[in-house]
């Protein structure tokens, strides 16, 4: 009798080679058994067994299904029990502009701090480091920084803490940003510089003059960042290679980078392709430019698309922003801000809109719209549904979803074959602080509406995770973590409505996959589909939900190719 050698799946060199065979050679087959594995797939949800070769799924069943494929060269990888799910995919992130950040040394900004706390703490820095040529920070929360309402924080003030080097902090949400006087004039802005789209992407003025003031709106952050000396494709590529590394560690085998407006960022992916660095499915968004033409702006995705296009890598989505944020009182409502009575409308008109959502699906490009206020949620979907029947095949996805507006549900309901409904679990789990402030800026009646994407599962909406980093906890980086967020929204008010975790599983799997257009090659474990998928260290499907958040990837293996590993004390017990 052929003895077949057992080997642990930790011993990745030999896994890869066995699935990618050698030229000249007979290819080589994975057969990993005793298994639960999970697959996503309707027809055929659980399985003992998969077998692998070349990158491809050949087999998946029971183990006796193994056993044609272990009669040539195979290697038998024995699972032990162990839960395998189909590689996870990140539905809304920001990595490339995590990766610029984090090419700037970015410190985290306590966001309950007040601003004379942030002034201390980076004063407290500059002591920490003093050979610093800049200061790159992220996490105030304007509404904690004791500032009257209406009122922002200076250049002025930041030149307190040095006015020789640039100063840039992002706000939680990255949707708008304090600078100091070094920062705006390495960037060149001035009382001459024009507001890209005034009243939404724009720098705040001092009353009765041009001159900024050192607060930013917008996009008028991002492009302010690239003026600071870290920005550079090489370094920004390297940064990207050390963070995609770490999204594999979590399990991620596909990203929607939902873009940015950093110089570099485009490069820094194609650099990690062209050096076969890019070891996942990478969709990067446009950002619609409401400067340009809706012509123009579809002219600029096609050439990034023809530029960058390739292996991996995706340059095909059409990203729009509806709005900014409720903290920032910039979200969109359909009714003014009850603490304030500020009236926040769409970036689009519905006119506007309708042009560039059309134009886009007929240039065969996907729609991903930021979207947090009930008005901007209103618009968005009244303009997908005016575009239904324009190439229905292609994704559209409304991401966040904070504030529903009073008909959206039905509205999702009615286009529920092609619209994803894309959403960040733990925004919806705040602190008691921030909880009291949303409740302030909206009122009793609408709060009722916040977070209601759980009433859409049940009926069939395809429901995607992601976690938004960096506007995000790191932690929450963690897609266990999001499911777990999810889950426990059934016991959070103010609805007490949330996803299961089967639900949430197929939201970083099937649907984020469908959401990307790459169903037909992963997303689930099916003969056929690329061989994209994780080993977990329990079965989260009956452990508890607390346990849930603490899960733990043993293995993520990306086209049949294993690019982490657990020595076996980590993973037989």
């Amino acid at each position: 009798m052929r003895i077949r050698k057992i080997i642990s799946i930790h011993i990745s060199l030999l896994i890869a080679l066995c699935i990618c065979g050698c030229k000249g050679q007979q290819s080589l087959v994975a057969i990993y058994e005793n298994g639960n594995i999970y697959t996503c797939e309707d027809s055929c949800v659980h399985a003992e067994a998969m077998a692998v070769s070349e990158g491809k799924i050949l087999c998946v069943g029971k183990n006796r299904d193994m056993e044609k494929y272990k009669k040539g060269n195979a290697t038998v990888i024995d699972l032990h029990g162990k839960t395998v799910l189909p590689g996870f995919i990140e539905s809304h992130a920001h990595p490339a502009g995590f990766a610029f950040m984090s090419a700037g040394n970015i410190m985290t900004v306590n966001g309950k701090s007040t601003k004379d706390e942030i002034i201390r703490q980076l004063k407290n820095y500059l002591k920490e480091h003093p050979d610093a040529t800049h200061i790159l920070g992220i996490g105030y929360a304007l509404s904690n920084l004791g500032l009257p309402d209406g009122e922002t924080p200076t250049a002025t003030d930041l030149d307190d803490v040095s006015a020789d080097i640039p100063i840039l902090l992002y706000d939680d949400g990255c949707h708008s940003g304090w600078v100091n006087s070094k920062a705006l004039a390495l960037a060149d802005i001035t009382e001459n510089t024009p507001d890209p789209l005034p009243g939404a992407h724009y720098y705040v003025r001092y009353p009765g003059t041009r001159k900024p003031t050192g607060y930013l709106c917008e996009t008028t952050v991002h492009t302010t960042a690239n003026a600071l000396p870290f920005n550079t494709v090489s370094n920004v590529s390297d940064h990207l290679d050390k963070a995609l590394k770490y999204y594999t560690e979590l399990g991620f085998t596909g990203i929607v980078d939902a873009g940015d407006l950093h110089s570099t960022t485009y490069d820094a992916v194609k650099q990690l392709r062209d050096r076969n660095k890019l070891n996942m499915y990478y969709q990067r968004g446009y950002w619609a430019s409401q400067a340009l033409s809706v012509e123009d702006n579809i002219k600029r995705l096609k050439q990034l698309d023809e530029e960058y296009s390739g292996g991996n890598y995706y340059c095909n989505l059409y990203k729009m922003f509806m709005d900014g944020t409720i903290d920032a009182e910039s979200g969109a409502l359909i009714e003014p801000y009850s603490s304030s009575g500020t009236v926040v409308n769409p970036f689009f008109g519905m006119e506007e809109l309708v042009e560039h959502v059309a134009s886009s699906l007929r240039a065969g490009y996907g729609v991903h719209v930021h979207s947090i206020g009930d008005k901007a949620q209103q618009y968005i979907l009244d303009a997908f549904y005016a575009a239904k029947d324009i190439n229905p095949d292609i994704p559209r996805v409304i991401a966040h979803n904070q504030l529903f507006e009073p008909k959206g549900i039905d509205k999702y309901l009615t286009m529920k074959s092609n619209l994803f409904c894309q959403i960040t679990p733990s925004r919806c789990c705040m602190d008691s602080l921030l909880t009291a402030e949303t409740f302030k800026k909206l009122g009793g009646e609408r709060f009722l509406r916040l977070n209601l994407w759980g009433n859409l599962a049940p009926e069939g909406v395809r429901i995607t995770l992601g976690s938004d980093y960096p506007a995000n906890l790191f932690e929450e980086m963690n897609p266990f973590r999001q499911i777990y967020h999810a889950a426990m929204l059934s016991n959070f008010p103010p609805n007490n409505v949330g996803l299961s975790v089967q639900d949430g599983v197929k939201g970083y799997t099937i649907y984020a996959a469908q959401q990307m257009g790459l169903s037909d090659i992963t997303g689930s474990l099916k003969a056929g589909k690329n061989a994209d998928f994780i080993i977990i260290d329990r079965d989260i499907f009956k452990c508890s939900l607390e346990d849930v958040k603490g899960t733990k990837v043993l293995n993520t293996y990306f086209q049949g190719e294993c690019h982490t590993a657990m020595k076996p004390s980590c993973w037989r017990n």
